[in-house]
């Protein structure tokens, strides 16, 4: 009806460092923000900002039982909230064995890659704080995949487990043959993560045919420019939560 307000979903998606706060119009994203602490006064300004959302989705990861429980009472009293389980109805046939162990994360991908790439064979690498690698076929069938420790866990491991290596960051590409500690080091962690990338993606493509690969996550800016042919998603995982929540939720 002419002067209806468009209806705009809050989506919410907290992990292990940081959380991905987003606001779409039916499956365009208008508003996207990072954050390291989410807190009640930072839902409401998106709330004021947009005051049309009338529902929303969160998948937790990285918050304690009595932060979220907060944020949960708050959502709740404003519109429909939903939280991201394996109970939700999903656009794909899930194949994966154990569906109750299997990350919100990774499957909230794979929906978004299957709405994105729709009859493309899909190979999804999440580069957070663990490298997830995720297979979703032509057909919508989803059937697992991989994970791997990520960038900053493998310089904290030889850290940790050593008396005598310094704990490093960073992602700025390096030689292959490091000259001294602090590069060897830096060798060892990005050039092994994207060997092993490219190892997997070999694999798929010599299984696959028109395969895409897509990359999200925090080191995805890495992999994608020292990697040919594939695809940078940033909110990969906001877009297949958007997708979920309207899935469930006809409003």
């Amino acid at each position: 009806m002419k002067g209806e307000k468009i209806k705009m979903k809050l989506v919410i998606d907290v992990g292990n460092t940081r959380t991905k706060l987003a606001v779409f119009s039916s499956q365009t994203l208008i508003y996207v923000n990072a954050v390291e602490v989410l807190t009640v006064n930072i839902l409401n300004e998106i709330i004021e900002k947009f005051p049309s959302i009338n529902k929303a989705i969160y998948s937790v990861v990285g918050l304690e039982k009595e932060d979220i429980d907060i944020i949960k009472e708050f959502l709740k009293s404003k519109f429909e909230l939903i939280e991201m389980s394996n109970d939700l109805i999903t656009p794909i046939s899930n194949k994966y064995l154990t569906p109750e162990t299997l990350g919100q994360d990774r499957i909230a991908a794979v929906v978004g890659v299957n709405n994105l790439f729709a009859g493309s064979n899909c190979l999804v690498i999440d580069a957070g704080t663990c490298i997830t690698i995720d297979y979703i076929d032509r057909e919508s069938n989803y059937h697992g995949g991989s994970i791997s420790p990520g960038i900053n866990m493998k310089y904290r491991a030889l850290n940790n487990f050593t008396s005598k290596l310094p704990l490093l960051s960073g992602t700025n590409h390096t030689e292959i043959t490091g000259e001294d500690t602090i590069s060897s080091i830096k060798s060892g962690v990005l050039n092994g993560t994207l060997m092993e990338l490219e190892g997997f993606i070999s694999y798929y493509n010599s299984e696959k045919t028109d395969l895409k690969v897509v990359i999200t996550g925090g080191d995805a800016k890495l992999i994608h420019n020292n990697i040919k042919e594939t695809i940078l998603e940033e909110h990969l995982v906001l877009y297949g939560l958007n997708i979920i929540l309207d899935t469930n939720v006809k409003k």
